[in-house]
């Protein structure tokens, strides 16, 4: 489905790919008006057959509008099960793209977009587009159709009394008019509080162990209430401007028929016109009533839809390019080799990473030191491809990597961020996501190395244990082994390793360090790290300060030079003697 731009006709965009089906929904429409138009005409007709003492042709005359109230019942089934089904499957076409819009966004889109208010344009914006393509289309198409035919057999019935009872409509128009522009300000601004709410409500829910933690309870409470508050004045406000179309149209009805009565009556009396005339603009009157009244409710729909379909449109022009479509890649079975010419990235406030110039061959491994906010993590994010360099190069297997190759890389890579995220499903699914055909045997393998095995023992369900949403179920160090478990399971070209035991305790990360041995010389290895111990597992190590190299080399060469490397490892060795003179 085509990107839509909010204009006067933004709507259009969305029906027009479906135009059969909209064109069926007219014809049911127009079927439905015509036949509900005609049945005061037919009603008229029989009573001024009863002012003529014909009851026979009144009965035959009751007949006929009988069945014009037949088809009319039979017309508005079809248009509403037509125009609302087109509605249902404009939502699920409008919720598929910008879902499938959001998986082929880049780091950076998120990385400034919050998860509540994608959820809130995802879920209500489109609820809104949904219902004026739908309920709101159908009452603007009824009032439409059935308003030229019904005016028509008014005028023939008498052109001075139509006159006179369609004035007080006139005014009608004006007072949607500007009801209308009035709710699309109120509706932008209550989106707007709503998506805020949602954002506030997931952090909170999200963070809910350090809101207890630091008993932020009142604070959180106090900030949802005060969001809370603004949205409630809005709905409210929008509530009363949406409430005023009913009086507002009903009082217009109620003058149109105070004219029909007293103008009317007047007529009738002065034989300028006859009773039946006066019964079918009656039925005239009331056939128009709901359609009319209606279009207040339509507009109103309208309006939340265009700022609903306002904010969709803000996330369909974001300015990142898109990611190249998935395809069926086939992988060298060889390890991947990486280099780094004069690469830097650098974020808006001007810290950041490089210039590094960096050559890891294949089957090599790497590990990145440095204190928190070094650069570790932007420099694996770039290694990854999930952060584009903004000068220099990186090189995989001798080629730039190109937004165009991004998903080929990405199919080698085994990555594992210092935040596992799990799915709220089984372990089993966890394990397989990367490769969903993996046997058991290799489930057990991959969970063995990482020391997960003894865990998945004792789970009630083994395996077949659901973890709960982003893993609650399990400790943060069995979150980690999980995710490193995965990665190791798609045999990676590319190990990747941000931290990835930093929960776990020494014993448990020595043994998985001892494990890993044996995958070094199929993957190249690249891992960030605070703790020495675990980068001598790797062939050269980096020491980043603010980003910037300041040493690098063989972890054998480093302990021997003077410098920030050395220095962490007589502490570390230090606080190891003394966590196992305690444990003695």
């Amino acid at each position: 489905m085509t990107q839509t731009r909010s204009t006067a006709l933004w709507w259009w965009k969305l029906v027009a790919p479906h135009r059969g089906t909209l064109v069926a929904g007219l014809g049911a429409t127009i079927l439905c008006s015509l036949s509900a138009a005609w049945v005061p005409y037919w009603a008229g007709r029989a009573v001024h057959a009863l002012e003529l003492a014909d009851y026979g042709r009144s009965r035959k005359l009751l007949v006929v509008m009988l069945a014009f109230t037949l088809v009319a019942g039979l017309g508005r089934y079809l248009m509403r099960n037509i125009l609302i089904g087109l509605s249902r499957t404009i939502e699920k076409e409008q919720r598929e793209e910008l879902f499938g819009f959001l998986l082929t966004r880049p780091f950076a889109f998120f990385e400034r977009q919050r998860v509540g208010d994608l959820m809130s344009r995802i879920g209500d914006d489109v609820g809104s587009v949904r219902m004026a393509t739908g309920p709101g289309l159908m009452s603007f198409l009824q009032a439409f159709s059935l308003l030229p035919v019904t005016l028509g057999l008014m005028i023939h019935g008498s052109p001075r009394l139509t006159l006179a009872v369609m004035a007080p409509f006139a005014l009608l128009g004006l007072g949607f008019y500007v009801i209308g522009k009035a709710s699309h300000r109120i509706q932008q601004k209550l989106q707007l509080v709503t998506s805020e709410l949602n954002t506030f409500s997931h952090e909170t829910i999200s963070g809910e162990k350090v809101v207890q933690a630091f008993g932020l309870e009142n604070q959180r409470i106090a900030g949802f209430l005060e969001l809370s508050r603004r949205q409630a004045g809005l709905s409210i406000r929008q509530s009363a401007i949406f409430s005023s179309y009913g009086p507002l149209a009903m009082l217009m009805g109620g003058l149109a028929a105070l004219v029909l009565v007293a103008f009317g009556g007047g007529l009738v009396l002065s034989r300028a016109l006859t009773l039946g005339d006066l019964t079918a603009f009656t039925g005239y009157l009331a056939a128009l009533s709901w359609p009319v009244m209606s279009l207040g409710w339509a507009a109103n729909l309208f309006q939340r839809a265009r700022a609903g379909q306002e904010r969709i449109d803000q996330v369909f022009a974001s300015p990142e390019s898109s990611l190249p479509e998935p395809a069926v890649i086939h992988l060298s079975e060889h390890p991947t080799a990486l280099r780094l010419e004069g690469l830097t990235h650098r974020f808006e406030t001007g810290r950041g990473l490089g210039p590094l110039d960096l050559d890891i061959p294949s089957g090599g491994s790497l590990a990145i030191v440095g204190s928190i906010g070094s650069g570790k993590t932007v420099l694996l994010q770039v290694m990854a491809g999930l952060r584009e360099a903004h000068s220099g190069r990186l090189l995989v297997d001798g080629e730039p990597l190109q937004q165009a190759g991004l998903r080929r890389h990405w199919a080698g890579i085994g990555w594992v961020p210092q935040e596992a995220f799990l799915f709220s499903t089984t372990l089993k699914e966890n394990l397989a996501m990367g490769r969903p055909e993996a046997t058991e045997t290799e489930l057990w393998e991959v969970a063995r190395v990482v020391c997960l095995d003894d865990l998945i023992k004792r789970l009630p369900a083994g395996m077949d244990t659901v973890v709960g949403e982003r893993g609650v179920a399990l400790s943060g160090g069995e979150r980690q082994r999980t995710a490193l478990a995965r990665a190791l399971l798609r045999s990676p070209r590319l190990m990747l390793l941000d931290d990835a035991l930093s929960a776990v305790d020494s014993e448990t990360e020595s043994r998985i360090l001892d494990n890993l041995r044996a995958f070094l010389g199929r993957s190249t290895l690249v891992l960030a790290t605070h703790r020495v111990f675990v980068a001598e597992l790797c062939d050269q190590v980096l020491v980043l300060e603010e980003g910037q190299p300041i040493e690098y080399g063989s972890p054998a060469e480093l302990a021997l030079r003077p410098g920030p490397f050395a220095h962490l490892k007589r502490l570390q060795s230090l606080e190891r003697e003394l966590v196992k003179g305690a444990a003695g």
